[in-house]
Parts: C-alpha cells; sequence; structure tokens
C-alpha cells in the first residue's frame, strides 16, 4: 500500500492532476461575465505553476487572493487584447465575406502574422502578470520577448489546443469530458512552459535570486511552524491536494516510531489497522484534514472515472435503442406530426418495444444566405452531422439548396429504387466549375472516412415530401420539403433508412 502514501510519486500525481482540474473549473466559473477573464486567467496560472513546482499552500484561497491582487491590470489588458481579438474578427469576416483570391497577398500574411502574434501574446501575457510586478507598457514588452524567445513551444501548444477544440466539435456529446482531459493538459504543459522560462530570466539577474532566496527561507520556515501544530487556516478549509501532508506524514511517523511493524494478517488487513491507529485520538478537524489530504485527490479521480464509465455506458445503452434520430431545418410540425414520426413509426416498422425514435425541434434555423456565407451556422452544421446528432433532416426548400451536397447527405440511389420515384422527385446535387476549382485540395467527410470517390453528374441527395406527407407532419403547406438521410460512414444500406421511405411513400 505504498502508493497510498501521501507523500508517493502515485499520490502526488493524482493530487496535481485533481488540482489543476479544480483550477480550470475555478477559471471558467470566474470567466462567465467576460470582463473577468483576465483576471481569472491570471490567477489560474498563478496557482498552477505553483502545484506544478509541488509549492502548493492552496487551491481555492490562494486563487480568490490572486484574482482579487492582479485584477486591475489583469482586466486593463485583457480589454486591451479583447479590443485586438474584435479586429481580427472583422479583418477575417472581410476576408472571407471578399474572398481568399481577392485580397491582396501581403495583407493576407499580415492578417495572420497578427492573428498568431495577438494569440501567443494572449497565452502569455496574463501568467506574467501572476509572476511579477510591472508597468503595463512594460509588461507588454516582455509578453511579445517572451513568445519570441518560446515561439516553439507555445505554437506546439496551441496547436494541442487547435486539436481539443476540433476533439470538442467531433465528439460534442462527450465534450465535459474532453474538455476536464485537453484543459488539464494544457494547463500543465503551459505552467512548465512558463515556469522554465522565468526561472532563467529570474537566474540572470542577482538581485532576483536573491529575493528568490529570501522567499525559500521564509516558506521552509513556515513549513516548520506547520510541522509543529495544524495551522487555523488550513482547519478551515485552505487545503492543498499537491501541496505538502504535514501532518499525514508526522502522524505515519509516530506510529511507526511507537509501536513495533504489525507482521499479522495480509497487507490490506495491515493497512485498515495502521489507518485506524492513525485516527485514534484525533479531533474532528484533524480527521477531516487527514481525509482530505490522504484520500480526496484519488477520490476525485476515482469518482471522475466511474461518471466517464456510467456515462459512456448509458450513451451507448440508448444509441442502442435509437432507431432512428431526426431534425428539422427551417420547419416546425406538429404534435401530431411528431407522434406519426416516432410513435407511430415504431409500431408500424415492428420494433421492439424498448426502441425509440426521436424528432428533434428545428434547432438550426438559417434566416438568411448571408447568415450562411459568415460561415459560423455551416460549423454548426457540419459538427452536428459529423457528431451522429441527426439520422435524418427534414429541411425546407431554401435549406435544401444550401445544405443539399455530397459532404452532409447520402446518395439516395444507395437507398431508394429511382424506378420507383420521378426525376422530380429529387434534388439533386451538382458542383459548378468553380466550386470544384475552390474545393480541390479539400478534404470531404467520405475522404476522412474512405469511400470518397468523385462522383459524375448530379446525384439525387433529397427525396421531396408529397403533400400527404406534410399535412401528416403539419408542415406549413406553402413551401415545399425535403427529407435527407446523414452521411454514414456504412457503405451499405441502412434498412432504418429504408423502412422510414416505405413508411412516408409507401415504397422504397
Amino acid at each position: 500500500m505504498n502508493f497510498l502514501k501521501p507523500d508517493s510519486p502515485a499520490m502526488n500525481f493524482l493530487s496535481t492532476v485533481a488540482d489543476l482540474i479544480i483550477i480550470n473549473i475555478l477559471f471558467i466559473i470566474c470567466s462567465i461575465p467576460i470582463v473577468t477573464i483576465g483576471a481569472a486567467y491570471s490567477a489560474k496560472y498563478y496557482v498552477a505553476m505553483k502545484i506544478v513546482r509541488g509549492e502548493g499552500t492552496g487551491v481555492f484561497v490562494p486563487f480568490f487572493k490572486a484574482f482579487a491582487k492582479n485584477f486591475k491590470q489583469a482586466t486593463l489588458v485583457w480589454l486591451i487584447m479583447l479590443a485586438a481579438i474584435i479586429l481580427i474578427i472583422l479583418d477575417w469576416r472581410w476576408i472571407i465575406l471578399t474572398g481568399w483570391n481577392s485580397v491582396h497577398f501581403m495583407y493576407r500574411i499580415g492578417v495572420i502574422a497578427f492573428t498568431v502574434f495577438a494569440w501567443l501574446m494572449i497565452i502569455t501575457i496574463f501568467p506574467t502578470i501572476s509572476r511579477y510586478k510591472m508597468k503595463t507598457r512594460e509588461l507588454f514588452k516582455a509578453a511579445l520577448i517572451f513568445v519570441i524567445i518560446r515561439f516553439i513551444p507555445l505554437a506546439l501548444i496551441t496547436l494541442l489546443m487547435i486539436g481539443s477544440v476540433v476533439a470538442c466539435l467531433w465528439y460534442a456529446q462527450w465534450f465535459p469530458l474532453i474538455y476536464v482531459f485537453t484543459s488539464t493538459t494544457i494547463t500543465y504543459f503551459l505552467s512548465i512552459t512558463f515556469i522554465k522560462q522565468f526561472d532563467k530570466l529570474e537566474t540572470e539577474q542577482a538581485d532576483k535570486i536573491a529575493a528568490l532566496k529570501e522567499e525559500e527561507r521564509l516558506a521552509e520556515l513556515e513549513k516548520q511552524k506547520q510541522k509543529a501544530e495544524i495551522s487555523e487556516e488550513d482547519a478551515t478549509g485552505n487545503m492543498s491536494l499537491a501541496g505538502a501532508k504535514i501532518k499525514a506524514k508526522d502522524l505515519e511517523g509516530t506510529v511507526r516510531d511507537e509501536e513495533p511493524e504489525d507482521t499479522s494478517g495480509n497487507r490490506f488487513t495491515r493497512f485498515i489497522r495502521t489507518e485506524k491507529k492513525k485516527l485514534k485520538g484525533l479531533t474532528a478537524k484533524q480527521k477531516l484534514l487527514y481525509f482530505a489530504q490522504y484520500y480526496l485527490p484519488g477520490t476525485i479521480l476515482v469518482l471522475l472515472l466511474l461518471g466517464g464509465v456510467i456515462w459512456y455506458g448509458h450513451d451507448v445503452y440508448v444509441s442502442q435503442m435509437r432507431v432512428l434520430n431526426g431534425g428539422l431545418i427551417n420547419c416546425h410540425v406538429s404534435e401530431e406530426g411528431r407522434e406519426y414520426m416516432t410513435t407511430e413509426f415504431l409500431a408500424w416498422g415492428g420494433y421492439a418495444g424498448n426502441r425509440t425514435a426521436e424528432l428533434l425541434d428545428s434547432d438550426l434555423n438559417f434566416k438568411s444566405d448571408l447568415e450562411y456565407e459568415e460561415k459560423y451556422l455551416e460549423v454548426a452544421f457540419r459538427a452536428s452531422i459529423l457528431t451522429g446528432a441527426y439520422d435524418y433532416l427534414i429541411m425546407r426548400e431554401d435549406a435544401t439548396y444550401t445544405y443539399g451536397m455530397l459532404d452532409y447527405f447520402q446518395d439516395m440511389n444507395q437507398i431508394v429504387d429511382m424506378n420507383n420515384f420521378s426525376a422530380d422527385d429529387f434534388y439533386y446535387f451538382e458542383e459548378t466549375e468553380e466550386e470544384k476549382a475552390l474545393d480541390a485540395g479539400k478534404f470531404s467527410i467520405q475522404d476522412i472516412f474512405g469511400g470518397g470517390e468523385e462522383e459524375q453528374g448530379p446525384v439525387p441527395v433529397a427525396l421531396k415530401l408529397t403533400d400527404d406527407i406534410e399535412r401528416k407532419l403539419g408542415l406549413d403547406e406553402k413551401y415545399t420539403y425535403y427529407i435527407a438521410f446523414a452521411y454514414s460512414t456504412d457503405s451499405g444500406t441502412d434498412p432504418d433508412h429504408v423502412k422510414m421511405i416505405e413508411y412516408l411513400f409507401g415504397k422504397c
């Protein structure tokens, strides 16, 4: 049971991870007002660097002390950087609307360089605030020098950040777990990068070395003081999961010195007896502190792991129960129409009683082509398809014209017998010459998962709903609607898709 000792490598690792998770949660909570992001980011790395160094003397109290201490300067710097972010967004919006090839080469290079350096400045300037006291102008100079000196490590960590964002979009249903893992990893590596550079700078200046030694001497005196008795501050909750676990180690040493080694029974029973001896005679507060220092980090990670397993199991179970998951774009169905597409479809198809089907509300209500051209709705739509949010989509004709492409939907040739329908029953996708030129070198979903052979000529990707189906769904009869099935990595025909077509149209 050596790995359960407070100062064992395993427990120190678990404590560090648990502390970093808590710090990232505090950062998210304190960033909600937006204007406080700078102060929260500064406080986050003030505590994180102490944790990684093994100098942690608290998590919650040091975080909020650093938050309050650096609030004024960090907020001022954040507002300056926020203005730079807005300028960057406007620049990229103008480039997208104008067309990449229509913008002068030097302007594009300038925007790219400004974007990169502004981002790297953001992730370095706030940890610098947490470490040093200096004027705001000098702070920007120091951060810029930091970016230049440590450009490669910062660039690699930025790639990790981009990868985490892509993972969160790709597996949106797993966002919390992905965020916990990636944010903790990024915080750790950034802290290592800052610590190395800060230590190097401080080593080069004699006066800072002397100040650092004085801080270490005072810290050692504080540790010796803590060994004599648990401070009132710690007893009231300022506990560090990754810091020195002084009381636990003292208790363990006392038991070892006063009594001979217990060799009876197996290792587990000996461990239980030893723990009971350590707790004997302690007050309630001392027991609480002991358990927090000794067992809380491992308990937190075990609970997170157990929660992830349960969540994953539930997700798989629900996914296996689901037959089809539908979505609506630019249209709404009546309650009778929703019942028609779910419960009545399952009864007609002869599915088991525990199977489910869904028809979601319209969550992507695109109101104009301009919004689509601004790209952010396209990203949301692509993420919905990639993460399997929909098996099929019912779309008004304007949405079909915008999104009816092979990147998103299956070729209807693979689902229905084309001889049972007329050519006018389908919406066909066909790339223009301009689109083919723009798409050259790009990857589609089919390219990623295989089977991405280039299609020749128009391809049917959506099937028009009849007037009778529109009435059953309660759709506005002023418009025309189509049903399309989301692209699947399975190259074969999905029997549930076939059943849905037969249910709606009486043929397939």
